[in-house]
């Protein structure tokens, strides 16, 4: 091996960088790898294990295209440590990938499949945007990842059952407002807690509406939960909740606009109603600030807020008793209360 390349390489600094870069590279790759896994029957049979290349499809028979292409997968799977060879036959490697596979990692499926399939091209394509002066189409990319996004979301769960486990009536007759429901199961879980609570769950996404209903009907509180495919805005039920909650989606909505959102939704609540609003803040942690370029750079929908600025939105909008409760660093539940005159 001529090794004068090398010292060229060396010589000018791009080794160095060369070589971080390949670190990088890896890492990316491997959270491609496992993402691509996300709703395949290839996670649960190699999980299984161990697959053989000839097996991954019974259409293709013995075609040696398809087998290559297939050896070519598994084989970059083994490099980047997620699957290892036994003989002819291949498994998953490793605690990280074992667990992907478990059962009740869904949501980290899908915050895995989010991140290297969406979170990336928003990276990407920002600086080009501005360039051009324009922002994104919701609909050119998020609709198309409604459900993924859904599903990504409750690995929010565990924080927000505590909450509301410690700050949600346990026994009473409730009513309560989801605002962008998603697919129930914060509403199942309040359920669960107080046999006498009755909901409305609004999401925006007719898909991911019938899916709810799908969760509640199976989790048999079908006579106590009603879902509806509606925009926030234009429902009206006035006085009607004692909790009404935005988990994960204030976002959504422009600055401007919010104060003015939460007074209509202050209109929803009976006297002394309580709202919960939960929601990253910016100068959070790495997976907030990518949220906020997301929805700042969206049209249509608004950059994440700061803590003060949301306490003093509540205030404007006429919520008394307002109040933030830190559930992770930068990410926080925010109370306020309906007043009684």
């Amino acid at each position: 091996m001529n090794l004068k390349p090398f010292a060229s390489l060396v010589k000018d600094g791009k080794l160095l960088v060369l070589l971080r870069l390949k670190h990088l590279f890896t890492s990316f790759y491997r959270l491609c790898f496992l993402a691509s896994l996300d709703g395949t029957p290839l996670l649960e049979r190699l999980a299984r294990g161990p697959v053989r290349a000839e097996n991954f499809s019974g259409t293709s028979g013995n075609d040696p295209t398809f087998r290559h292409a297939a050896e070519a997968w598994l084989g970059l799977g083994v490099k980047l440590g997620v699957l290892k060879k036994h003989g002819e036959g291949y498994t998953l490697r490793g605690f990280l990938a074992r667990r992907f596979a478990s059962p009740g990692y869904g949501a980290v499926r899908a915050l895995v499949h989010e991140v290297a399939s969406l979170h990336h091209l928003y990276v990407m394509e920002t600086p080009a945007l501005l360039v051009q002066g324009n922002l994104r189409d919701p609909s050119a990319r998020y609709g198309e990842h409604g459900d993924l996004i859904a599903r990504s979301s409750r690995t929010l769960e565990p924080f927000l059952f505590d909450f509301i486990d410690r700050t949600f009536p346990g026994t009473g007759p409730i009513r309560l407002l989801d605002v962008g429901c998603g697919h129930a199961g914060y509403i199942l879980h309040a359920l669960e807690r107080n046999r006498e609570l009755t909901a409305v769950g609004l999401e925006l996404d007719p898909e991911v509406a019938e899916s709810a209903r799908s969760e509640v009907r199976a989790g048999g509180f079908g006579d106590r939960v009603a879902i509806m495919a509606r925009d926030v805005r234009q429902y009206r039920a006035d006085g009607q909740f004692d909790i009404l909650t935005l988990y994960n989606n204030v976002y959504y909505f422009p600055v401007e606009e919010r104060v003015e959102l939460l007074r209509h939704l202050k209109g929803l609540l009976k006297p002394n109603g309580r709202i919960v609003l939960t929601t990253g803040c910016r100068n959070g942690g790495i997976e907030f600030e990518l949220v906020n370029l997301i929805h700042a750079s969206t049209r249509g929908w608004g950059r994440l807020p700061d803590r003060d600025e949301m306490l003093r939105q509540m205030s404007d909008a006429g919520f008394d008793r307002h109040s933030a409760t830190v559930l992770l660093p930068g990410y926080f539940a925010f109370t306020g209360f309906r007043p009684v005159i």
